[in-house]
């Protein structure tokens, strides 16, 4: 995981949820977080417009899942859109 990435999602999650940085960690939940569906949607979209990528719509948003798994969907998919630009500049 990198680092980097990971402190920037929970800057952003702790920023949107109001809570303090320091109870939002890899281990907690939106759930945990008191994070409603709109907040957790304005969430995503916040974290998709800083990384410059696009999460896939079949994510478990339900709350449950812990930040560490959004971290890691959101390093995939700036593995995705880096490799996809490596790919068109190849061409």
């Amino acid at each position: 995981m990198n680092a980097d990435v990971a402190s920037q999602v929970l800057d952003i999650v702790a920023k949107q949820s109001g809570k303090d940085r320091s109870v939002v960690t890899p281990e907690a939940t939106l759930k945990d977080l008191e994070v409603d569906s709109l907040e957790a949607i304005e969430t995503v979209f916040e974290i998709e417009e800083a990384f410059k990528i696009q999460l896939a719509d079949d994510q478990n948003r339900d709350g449950s899942e812990t930040l560490k798994s959004l971290i890691e969907a959101v390093q995939a998919a700036i593995d995705r859109r880096d490799h996809e630009a490596g790919t068109a500049h190849a061409a």
